[in-house]
């Protein structure tokens, strides 16, 4: 099934809203008309309370909704533009949604205990400065319950993506990328500890970049664990365009953090700084990632994958090689095992906290074989094999000499309901701490060009033997077919740079 066009057939919103939400208007459009007084904040912020409306009674991607509140909130803007003929910010008029704590409006982490807690009585972190730079807030997303899934399921209900709603819209920032694909968000800000961006953005045809950690502010109100940092989560946006990733890290660190969480590195958004690249020519060198040596890609994605490869080789910007992966199946088994040292305990007990059940993939994934109560000396001995593994994992990079790489976000399309088990194509990336960024291609899947495998191989682990023999090209009808971008640690903006150059030969046909 699918929800395309719901919202022009519902009759509820007015062909002017209509254009005002349409998904080929980003951020940065509109933030430009409201600058122009095209339009007003309250206009926007309408628009898009109502499409988010819609959006909740089909795809269950809402936890909260205050529209109320935030057309006042768009109503001073308004008259402070009005008045003084400034802006309030870069952001001045923008509806945002988030699930980071926003005050006022509980937050919580997928569990129905979360409701039991008070609101917070100021903004996180992050919501802070989205604010202070004339952002909107208007509704709060759905998480899966505990976080850590590639899809979006909690008490609140399952999200379901707008393109085919027997898939997911991915986890565990679903409920954003669910909302935004349907129209009824500009702009929303996630966190990533295993693919939490990335997996959304790509089930619906979006754009990210999960920057490396200790770069943005930490949020608040979305952590799985509170104090569990072998692996650290990261925040970043899930948007329209490129652009729109680039404004979102103008603002955020234009605030200039670090002089207010002590743990960030001061590092500016440095985008207009000229990348030097290592091709010939000073083209961009880069590596392409078929598969990572655990499972290999179903029929869509390769087919994307050769098309984006094929299309990059007739322009001049690139000299294309081979990116041979490395250890990807020790490194994605070792960051699971570092997510739930407590062997899932927290977890187990929040939800017994309630009498809420487990849910089948959070039972999946606290009950992987690595995951077990560890005590301290056995989480300082594998904070020790991280250490070394991410040595190794460096020099190996280092050896394909590549300015980035790119790469799968995961093995198929938006994966059919109850099904995402395999996180290795975006947790290695978290493992690591490298920056990675996710797009459209364009394409989409289509069952007369992805058709099954029939060719008889030897598979490359039980995961590969599953996801190929389960594949049927008929579950992901419409899905969009997205890819992955990544470079070393720190060099966030070489990947932005990198994907403007890619952006130039999309989407694809």
């Amino acid at each position: 099934m699918r929800s395309s066009h719901v919202w022009s057939a519902s009759g509820l919103l007015t062909p002017e809203e209509l254009e005002i939400t349409a998904p080929i208007s980003d951020a940065t459009t509109i933030l430009e008309r409201i600058k122009r007084k095209e339009l007003t904040a309250v206009q926007v912020v309408t628009a898009f309370g109502k499409r988010a409306a819609i959006a909740h009674q089909l795809l269950s991607c809402l936890t909260d909704f205050f529209l109320e509140e935030a057309l006042i909130r768009a109503k001073q803007l308004d008259d402070s533009y009005l008045k003084t003929g400034e802006l309030v910010g870069p952001l001045h008029g923008l509806p945002i949604s988030d699930h980071m704590d926003v005050a006022g409006h509980k937050s919580g982490s997928g569990f129905s205990g979360d409701i039991l807690d008070p609101a917070p009585s100021k903004h996180g972190s992050i919501a802070q400065v989205l604010y202070d730079a004339g952002a909107v807030f208007y509704c709060k997303t759905n998480l899966p319950q505990a976080i850590m899934h590639l899809e979006t399921y909690s008490f609140w209900g399952q999200v379901v993506n707008p393109y085919n709603t027997l898939l997911t819209a991915g986890g565990s920032s679903g409920g954003c990328s669910a909302l935004i694909s349907f129209g009824g968000s500009p702009m929303s800000t996630g966190s990533d500890i295993g693919g939490s961006l990335r997996s959304p953005a790509a089930a619906c045809g979006l754009w990210t970049l999960k920057p490396t950690t200790l770069r943005v502010p930490q949020g608040s109100g979305s952590s799985p664990v509170s104090g569990a940092d072998s692996i650290v989560a990261t925040f970043g946006p899930i948007c329209r365009s490129l652009r729109d990733i680039n404004l979102w890290f103008s603002v955020v660190l234009g605030s200039k953090p670090w002089l207010h969480e002590p743990e960030l590195v001061s590092i500016p958004w440095r985008i207009s700084t000229p990348t030097s690249w290592s091709g010939s020519n000073q083209t961009i060198r880069l590596g392409v990632m078929w598969h990572d040596g655990v499972v290999l890609p179903q029929p869509p994605i390769r087919r994307a994958l050769k098309k984006l490869v094929d299309a990059l080789a007739t322009t001049q910007a690139f000299e294309i090689v081979e990116y041979s992966p490395f250890k990807h199946l020790e490194a994605s088994e070792l960051a699971h095992e570092l997510y739930f040292v407590d062997g899932g305990a927290h977890i187990r007990a929040r939800a017994a906290a309630t009498g809420e059940p487990i849910l089948p993939l959070t039972e999946w994934a606290i009950t992987l074989p690595a995951v077990k109560n560890h005590t301290i000396d056995e989480l300082w001995h594998l904070n020790l094999r991280r250490e070394a593994l991410r040595r190794e994992f460096l020099q190996h990079y280092n050896s394909q000499e590549v300015d980035v790489v790119l790469c799968p976000v995961g093995p198929g399309p938006a994966p059919p309901l109850g099904t995402a088990k395999y996180w290795g194509y975006t947790n290695v990336w978290n493992f690591v701490d490298y920056p990675a960024a996710v797009f459209p291609t364009g394409l989409h899947a289509d069952q007369l060009l992805d058709v099954k495998d029939t060719t008889i191989r030897t598979w490359m682990s039980n995961a590969d033997m599953a996801i190929s023999t389960s594949y049927d090209p008929k579950d992901f009808a419409g899905a969009p077919l997205s890819l992955q971008l990544v470079s070393r640690r720190f060099a966030d903006e070489t990947v932005v740079q990198a994907l403007r150059e890619i952006a130039k030969v999309l989407p694809l046909e």
